[in-house]
């Protein structure tokens, strides 16, 4: 078994080469890694590496002063040096110094490593020395005790002792604390990648944690399930519980950050309770892991901590029907701000209350059929109002947070009020304004004269110019927008025909049935028993 120590400032740069060593020969082991030359020499001390793979510029202490001290210290030691294109005067230091070899970073792959190591073979007659378990071997049965303990299977306190000892983990057996990390969007990510890329993502996630981890009095993280893993930390010289949650979150902070920036992915954190023994921290990991769940109404990249977990509401609810009947008349004036307003306010309202996942789908279900209906009576182009973001059948498996499906639906909704808006007839901008004004105002006491004096012209010149542009007198173009909306009520369901009838602008009931009548060939009762024929 050949120890490998790898030396470079860049976190990204030491994670590729442990990926690499992972698909390579086991005759190959990553012993340490270290960020500097100065780490890296207590490092040899420590494990003893048989070959040193080492970047050339770095702060500290660099490449080119580390193989020095090596050949000195260490002459058996292998030194490989890693370099760019632009270290090529510190390579040739190195290799003047002592260094066996050298490659670019810029071409590090599996098969030059391969090539590497294989004639490093040749040099290195060296009998299997150890009895440390190999880099992969280790991280198994790191990731299996940890799933042990979170399962409780140990027997006693004495067995997990003798475990952390064995498999070198710096957790403590007292105050621990786990959190779950999850990732953000990964049924999306499943979706789009194969398992070798998934496997790659675990390897990294687990690899750059540890890494930050190692900075820290105790820590572990591990791969639990799909999409999850678990940190443990241990405070049992730590009584002041503000400083433990600083602790945490630091840590956390640091781990968003860095997976952010190496592996351009976001992940959310579900604290869990402080166990007084190790042997417990089963119950808190189950409570922590049971919280993921809140994530759905907090949205991507959150923090959660155990005692945010409430029970939750069991009555299915659909969509209040006078919130659909006010959203619906909204979106037909094409009142964007008020539609806007509306539907944040309805979503904030799901995430207040921590309304159930069924609930939320019921309601988002009926958002759709508002679109639906609204698009297809409108002759609206769906792609438009849906512009390239997930489609209708795909959002409950692409969108997994309440915020996302909020932003979905405020698009949507937009998008439709602005189709909306481009259709309305008339080309100046006094009848634009008088038509704004006709589908914003329809139920109330809306005549020829106050939209006249509304918009700052005569009565007369209004009626010819109206006429003129939208083919429709004034009356009659108001009559349809409260017909249509009259059609609307009946087609969500309302039965009280006076309420239908003084909501869309008809004071004379009479009046109503007549125009009704006239524009749509039937009674508003004929109607609503076709449409509840239909249903």
């Amino acid at each position: 078994m050949f120890r490998i120590l790898i030396v470079d400032d860049e976190l990204l740069v030491r994670n590729h080469l442990k990926l690499l060593f992972t698909d390579l020969s086991s005759d190959f082991t990553i012993c340490a890694e270290a960020g500097d030359g100065v780490t890296a020499l207590h490092k040899i001390q420590e494990t003893k590496p048989h070959i040193i793979i080492s970047d050339m510029k770095m702060p500290d202490m660099d490449g080119l002063m580390l193989c020095q001290r090596v050949r000195e210290q260490y002459p058996d030691i292998i030194f490989i040096a890693l370099s760019n294109y632009d270290d090529y005067t510190y390579v040739r230091g190195a290799l003047k110094n002592g260094a066996l070899d050298y490659m670019l970073k810029h071409k590090l792959s599996k098969e030059s490593l391969l090539s590497l190591l294989e004639d490093l073979k040749k040099t290195l007659n060296i009998k299997n020395d150890t009895k440390a378990f190999p880099d992969r071997s280790l991280s198994a049965l790191r990731e299996k005790f940890v799933a042990d303990l979170l399962g409780q299977l140990f027997l006693s306190e004495e067995e997990i002792e003798a475990n952390l000892k064995i498999l070198g983990i710096r957790l403590d057996m007292t105050q621990v604390v786990p959190i779950i990390l999850s990732i953000d969007d990964y049924v999306k990510l499943e979706q789009e990648s194969n398992m070798k890329k998934r496997n790659i993502l675990s390897f990294s996630i687990c690899n750059i944690g540890n890494e930050i981890l190692s900075n820290y009095p105790t820590g572990i993280l591990t791969h639990m399930e799909q999409g999850i893993y678990c940190i443990l930390l241990s405070f049992a010289h730590e009584a002041s519980e503000a400083k433990r949650q600083e602790t945490i979150h630091s840590l956390l902070h640091q781990l968003s950050s860095n997976y952010k920036n190496y592996l351009n992915i976001s992940v959310s954190f579900c604290v869990g309770e402080l166990s007084p023994q190790i042997s417990g921290i089963g119950h808190s990991y189950a409570k922590a892991l049971e919280t993921t769940g809140l994530i759905f109404y907090s949205g991507k990249q959150s923090i959660l901590h155990s005692s945010h977990l409430i029970p939750q509401p069991s009555e299915l609810t659909g969509l209040d029907y006078s919130l659909e009947k006010t959203l619906l008349t909204l979106v037909l004036k094409g009142e964007t701000i008020k539609t806007e307003t509306l539907i944040k306010d309805l979503f904030q309202t799901m995430i207040d209350q921590k309304e159930t996942r069924s609930n939320v789908q019921m309601k988002c279900t009926d958002l759709l059929s508002i679109i639906t209906r609204i698009s297809k009576k409108n002759q609206l182009d769906l792609g438009k109002i849906i512009a390239g973001k997930a489609a209708p059948d795909q959002i409950f498996i692409q969108l997994n947070t309440l915020p996302q499906l909020c932003q979905w639906f405020l698009d949507c909704f937009i998008n439709m009020c602005g189709e909306l808006n481009r259709q309305m007839p008339g080309d100046s901008s006094y009848v634009k304004a008088a038509i704004g004004y006709i589908n914003r105002d329809y139920g109330g006491s809306v005549s020829l004269q106050s939209v006249a004096e509304e918009i700052g012209i005569s009565a007369g010149y209004l009626s010819t110019i109206f006429k003129n542009e939208t083919g429709q007198g004034f009356t009659e173009y108001l009559n349809s927008i409260r017909i249509a909306s009259a059609v609307d009520m009946l087609e969500l369901g309302e039965r009280d025909f006076h309420k239908i009838a003084a909501e869309s602008g008809f004071w004379d009931y009479a009046y109503f049935f007549k125009v009704f009548k006239k524009r749509m060939g039937t009674t508003p009762k004929t109607y609503l028993e076709t449409v509840s024929g239909r249903r």
